[in-house]
């Protein structure tokens, strides 16, 4: 959170958008199937519920507002938790989404805030949605509501052994499940602080940069990011990558980055009182996890978000955020898509077919000498080869990279003229990637022309700019067997 902001929790109370402060937040509870009557009729109050041996009264909100939730499209999602100055009460609400901060001065004060449940409205960071801000005092005063002395459920957090509990000067923790393709769901918990924002139920898209830690990548405004896997950050067996997941964002030097989970479960205060040290790690990010606690919902993992971030990979896939271009087709009508290509900047902008791309890495720190054959830049060792690294640009005959080292590779793995051969990889040194898109018009060219130089295609829309795409396995088979395939390079 920044200086001048509040952080609050986005809920939806039928179709309007209501905040409410983090700190009074305590979690989420699944809607029971009836709620138990109280012996009073105060306006919007629909019953209670009983909740880990505490009873909790529940109001429906937009009852206050005049729109009791029956009048709305479907049923209450379920009923947040809020806890203020030792009283708890659970309000009914159709939504649960993000955890924003909100910049204090752009708060629009409500003209009559004495006899109001909102003290200001204000506009979604991302999407511009108006929103009101609810104050906690005023809906727990409100006349006739019904509250109940907090006890348990003012400090969520139980430590072993009747320990220290969560109070209010402890940290708020966002507590998330994560379930790996086979095996027992973990819970994970990451300090709000951390937390930029969430994003519902997504399916990530397959990229270049997918791999065991990268599920593929997601749009966020106008930014597409990496959406990674904290279990394989964890070193646990990975998730079924094919399944919808929410994620929530968070935010390194370099650039967003988007953790995937199953479902969010709590917003609690977590003591470090109640934390035990974790066993030694074994995940590619050893420092990841910053303590064990026992919550209300067993044994959680208390993620160190830095640690994660500080991960050499980790890092580079936040600093390959790209922007996402308007896919607009001018008149309307529907305009053919082609093979989706790879957009990326080596000296200019160039695409090159996705196909042709075997991954996408951030250059090494400490590139190894390459005496094999030729390479301008050293070599990538991997797990399973050495590739040697050249300057796409030079050999397009457009100029060296100014600062290779800044820049990306590119990983081609071109056919071996040897049917029997095992294919070699090359890398490809580029300035960086911009987007993935699928051409609305290719070039075709003859065979005489293709051995010239490099088709055109158009992306974005139907007068989106003219870009060359390069073949890059090509260039790479003739680059790693000169002898069987010439050498030289086609040009853009």
């Amino acid at each position: 959170m920044t200086r001048g902001s509040t952080r609050v929790g986005l809920l939806r109370v039928q179709d309007a958008l209501v905040a409410l402060p983090v700190d009074v937040l305590r979690e989420v509870v699944p809607l029971p199937e009836r709620f138990d009557a109280l012996p009073t009729d105060a306006p919007g109050l629909v019953g209670a519920l009983l909740l880990r041996d505490s009873v909790l009264p529940v109001l429906d909100l937009g009852a206050l507002c005049g729109r009791p939730s029956g009048d709305g499209p479907g049923a209450p999602m379920g009923v947040v938790v809020l806890v203020h100055e030792g009283r708890a009460l659970g309000l009914l609400v159709d939504g649960v989404h993000d955890v924003v901060d909100l910049d204090t001065a752009a708060l629009q004060p409500v003209a009559d805030p004495g006899s109001r449940l909102f003290t200001a409205t204000f506009a979604r960071p991302g999407t511009g949605e108006i929103g009101s801000l609810l104050d906690p005092a005023a809906v727990l005063g409100h006349p006739g509501v019904l509250a109940t002395t907090a006890g348990e459920l003012g400090g969520t957090v139980f430590a072993a052994d009747g320990g220290d509990t969560g109070s209010t000067q402890d940290p708020a923790h966002l507590v998330v499940r994560c379930t790996p393709a086979s095996g027992v769901p973990l819970l994970l918990a990451v300090d709000v602080a951390d937390v930029q924002t969430t994003l519902p139920a997504l399916t990530p898209r397959p990229s270049p940069l997918s791999s065991a830690l990268c599920l593929g990548v997601t749009d966020h405004g106008d930014v597409r990011l990496p959406v990674v896997d904290p279990l394989v950050v964890l070193g646990l067996p990975p998730a079924d990558p094919s399944r919808a997941w929410q994620v929530l964002l968070v935010r390194s030097e370099h650039g967003l980055l988007a953790l995937a989970f199953d479902e969010a479960l709590d917003i609690v205060r977590v003591s470090p009182r109640a934390w035990s040290s974790p066993a030694p790690g074994s995940g590619r990010a050893g420092g990841a996890v910053r303590a064990v606690a026992r919550l209300p919902h067993g044994h959680t993992l208390v993620l160190d978000v830095a640690a994660v971030l500080a991960d050499p990979e980790i890092s580079a896939l936040t600093s390959l955020n790209t922007s996402v271009r308007a896919a607009t087709t001018g008149g309307g009508a529907d305009v053919p898509l082609h093979d989706p290509v790879v957009v990326f900047s080596a000296r200019g902008t160039l695409t090159t077919p996705l196909a042709q791309v075997d991954g996408v890495v951030p250059f090494p720190p400490d590139p190894v000498p390459w005496v094999g054959g030729r390479s301008d830049l050293g070599a990538l060792v991997t797990e399973h080869d050495v590739v040697p690294l050249v300057d796409l640009a030079e050999h397009l005959g457009r100029g060296r990279l100014e600062d290779p080292r800044r820049g990306v590779v590119l990983l081609v793995r071109p056919p071996a003229p040897d049917p029997d051969a095992e294919p070699r990889r090359l890398g490809f040194v580029v300035e960086g990637l911009s987007d993935i898109e699928r051409p609305v018009w290719r070039e075709d060219l003859g065979e005489a022309a293709a051995e010239e130089r490099a088709p055109l295609v158009r992306t974005g829309s139907a007068t989106g700019p003219l870009l060359p795409c390069v073949d890059v396995h090509g260039l790479a088979g003739r680059l790693l067997h000169p002898t069987t395939t010439g050498t030289a390079a086609r040009r853009p």
